[in-house]
């Protein structure tokens, strides 16, 4: 469509919700403050701040945990490189996960005309919440943060690669590159019949005027300040320029080449798309070619590293079979009667002892639930075999 043309939707009720979405650590936080503090409702309970978001998060607790069901269902991380991540998020979807969403959202309308829902996570099932908005009866307006890769990068490096000890920095950087354009590329496929804004998160530290001026414009939605910058507003002290603080620097990196033209080609037509109000056919038609290149590459990739994939299901399954030895053996240690030696001269008539007996099949279920319950990576690793 021509640029900066709106898309058809489900009409127009006066209701507004804007779901924020895009990769992690891209300043999603930030905007959806940003919103809250121009008048948008923020459903309650939300996550607490930490050292990695000191100022807040903004996010309601119902959607995260919403979408952690599904993504367990689907066995997908939010971090999931995997071109086919999407589908199978499609696939985990029935209709009571759609009634349940409709509930919550009709809940949170009947709180506030103007919402705002932020989760990183609602990019995988965007078209659901297209959906549950407008049988909630909420016009549904898309904002899409972008932070360019290497500073996505570093920000992940800094705050996440404590949580996978087992990969190298290299390692971790690659793997979190491959989530970054998955996100990004899917997020602009699955929102491109909708009503959409991109904004940089440059712009948003560096004058959150016009770039909130941007989002109204392009979602046609209200705010309770009109952004004139010759008045003051809580966002001014909101806003704070010095949490950025990682460079747009791919020399630290030493990725690989493909990757890294796939990743710029990605950040560059997506910041144009932004100025173009968030449509406009001939950068979809790159973003098209940019990601068949990517699942391409993916697929390549994937195949190269099978017998890797292959050792480490194998060495799995070997960890899991020591686990549950080591269980079986010390539950029939516990449980298995003791043998009682007592003299031939006077020997005792057999009394009948009420017994309580587990299934040997029972027993072993039990047993694996421990282990899988200790090792999140092997039930994950399980999930997949059966997949």
């Amino acid at each position: 469509m021509p640029a900066g043309s709106r898309p058809a939707t489900h009409g127009t009720t006066g209701r507004q919700l804007i779901l924020v979405t895009g990769a992690g650590r891209s300043g999603t936080s930030t905007v959806a403050g940003t919103l809250h503090h121009l008048g948008f409702h923020v459903p309650e309970p939300v996550m607490k701040g930490n050292k990695s978001n000191p100022r807040g998060f903004f996010e309601s607790w119902w959607p995260v945990r919403f979408h952690q069901r599904i993504m367990t269902n689907a066995v997908i991380e939010q971090t999931d490189g995997r071109p086919v991540a999407a589908e199978l998020m499609r696939g985990a979807v029935d209709d009571d996960v759609r009634a349940e969403l409709v509930s919550w959202l009709s809940g949170v309308a009947e709180v506030s005309d103007r919402v705002v829902v932020k989760d990183p996570r609602a990019f995988w099932v965007s078209w659901l919440w297209v959906d549950a908005a407008a049988e909630a009866g909420l016009d549904i307006g898309f904002l899409t943060m972008l932070r360019h890769p290497t500073e996505v990068l570093g920000s992940r490096q800094t705050y996440y690669a404590g949580y996978r000890p087992h990969m190298d920095r290299w390692a971790f950087a690659v793997w979190n590159l491959c989530s970054w354009i998955n996100a990004n590329l899917l997020t602009e496929q699955l929102t491109r019949a909708q009503r959409r804004t991109f904004v940089l998160y440059v712009d948003l530290l560096e004058n959150w005027r016009t770039a909130m001026g941007q989002v109204a414009s392009d979602l046609s939605v209200t705010f309770d300040d009109d952004l004139d910058p010759g008045h003051p507003h809580e966002v001014d002290d909101f806003i704070d320029a010095g949490l950025r603080r990682h460079d747009v620097n791919w020399g630290d990196w030493d990725m690989p080449a493909d990757l890294v033209d796939i990743a710029e080609a990605t950040w560059a037509a997506l910041v144009r798309l932004g100025e173009l109000g968030g449509h406009d056919d001939a950068v979809e038609s790159e973003l098209d070619a940019v990601r068949e290149r990517y699942a391409t590459l993916y697929g390549v990739s994937a195949a190269i590293s099978q017998d890797t994939a292959t050792a480490r299901v194998a060495q799995a399954r070997i960890q899991i079979e020591k686990e549950l030895r080591a269980e079986l053996e010390a539950e029939y240690a516990r449980t298995a009667p003791a043998v009682e030696v007592k003299p031939a001269a006077t020997p005792e008539p057999r009394r009948a002892r009420p017994v309580q007996r587990v299934s040997p099949a029972a027993r072993v279920k039990a047993v694996v639930t421990r282990v899988l319950d200790r090792y999140p990576a092997l039930r994950r690793t399980r999930e997949r075999l059966r997949r």
